[in-house]
């Protein structure tokens, strides 16, 4: 049963795979990518409940102050939490921070602590796609082959404010289509093989990604 997963893991990872308020997040001068600063603390305990609870907010009402609200939830906490956990293809960490994470993994873990439905392990071991239309509203999956970064991006922001899953050749991560500017964020097999937030229009791993699926969480 091992090898199954080890061989599921392999073969369809090519669409897969420091006291301050939370708010307190600073531009790394090295690169796009975005980092906690210093005094960031991480209760993630805290985090996952708040946001659980903004998320059945939402589908209860989803107006645009609930939604914008989780997002910003979600930007400001969990996410900030997990970034900089080390990156590792047979990573399973639930925790930011202690451990290691695969990008898979990584993204149905967040799903799960946002108040998604999804099989945390199922879909994290396989194709990116099949969580996709597992999780995300169906008439939202878009697929791009062959479309430069720039074409990518501009159709994302044609898209509404949200959160959004995407998967690539040999990866997967989030989309966040925010008011000002669309993130990446993502467990990074590349450069420092960590988690991080860069600006999607400048991620190198998204712009050399021939295919492109994306789906919208909320």
């Amino acid at each position: 049963m091992r090898k199954f997963l080890l061989a599921c893991s392999v073969i369809l990872t090519a669409f897969s795979c420091n006291n301050s308020s939370p708010n307190d997040i600073k531009k790394d001068i090295q690169g796009d990518s975005l980092a906690q600063t210093i005094g960031f603390t991480c209760n993630y305990p805290e985090y996952k409940t708040n946001s659980k609870k903004l998320f059945n907010r939402y589908m209860s009402l989803p107006s645009s102050l609930n939604k914008q609200t989780l997002l910003n939830n979600i930007r400001d906490s969990l996410f900030t939490c997990w970034l900089g956990t080390p990156w590792d293809f047979y990573g399973t960490t639930e925790e930011p921070n202690n451990g290691k994470i695969a990008c898979g993994y990584f993204v149905t873990t967040l799903l799960r602590d946002i108040g998604v439905k999804v099989n945390r392990i199922k879909h994290a071991q396989c194709a990116s796609e099949e969580m996709i239309k597992a999780v995300c509203m169906k008439n939202s999956i878009y697929r791009f082959s062959n479309k430069n970064i720039s074409y990518f991006i501009d159709e994302i922001k044609k898209q509404d404010v949200g959160l959004y899953i995407v998967g690539l050749d040999f990866h997967t991560g989030f989309i966040l289509n925010d008011v000002d500017e669309v993130y990446f964020i993502h467990a990074n097999y590349s450069g420092k093989k960590v988690v991080e937030k860069e600006i999607a229009s400048t991620s190198a791993v998204l712009a050399t990604s021939k295919y492109k699926v994306i789906g919208k969480v909320f």
